[in-house]
């Protein structure tokens, strides 16, 4: 195993004065990291069982840590949506319209949405896509009925009975 990075003494000493302040959880689990490493002269993989991280994400917020100091710990947890065409509301706007048609009783196709995000984003978009908006704002594929309400189940009935293998 390869000797862990030696932390400058102004980092240690930025990291007792940071100490002595109050973070919420996430902020914390960083500030542990470091000082774990520091007071009581862990190891990585202690301290990566002991937080319940990967050994890499110890190495690498201890990196940060000597690399930028007290503002790597304070950083906000990954994730989100980093990559998204629209907003929340955004794309609620963009399905009022598909609403309205959908509570007049008109089926709506996909392909229409998607030319029409397509045109609104001014790019080409995939299928997928158009789905996955539709299942975020809680939309779901209903199909049709496999009976009409208004058939002559006796004329189905024989139907079946004159159509079948057996009779």
């Amino acid at each position: 195993m390869r000797p862990p990075t030696p932390i400058p003494e102004f980092r240690i000493q930025e990291l007792h004065n940071f100490r002595k302040r109050k973070w919420p959880g996430h902020e914390f689990s960083r500030f542990l990291c470091v000082w774990l490493r520091l007071e009581k002269g862990m190891s990585t993989a202690e301290i990566a069982k002991l937080l319940g991280w990967n050994v890499n994400t110890v190495r690498m917020t201890q990196k940060d840590f000597i690399d930028r100091g007290t503002p790597a710990l304070l950083e906000p947890k990954r994730g989100g949506r980093r990559r998204q065409l629209m907003t929340l509301e955004e794309e609620k706007d963009f399905l009022a319209s598909f609403l309205e048609a959908s509570s007049k009783g008109f089926i709506l196709v996909i392909n229409e949405i998607k030319k029409a995000l397509e045109q609104k984003l001014g790019r080409a978009v995939h299928k997928t896509t158009v789905y996955r908006i539709l299942y975020r704002h809680g939309w779901r594929k209903i199909v049709p009925r496999k009976n009409h309400p208004q058939r002559d189940q006796e004329a189905g009935e024989d139907f079946k009975k004159k159509t079948s293998k057996n009779g």
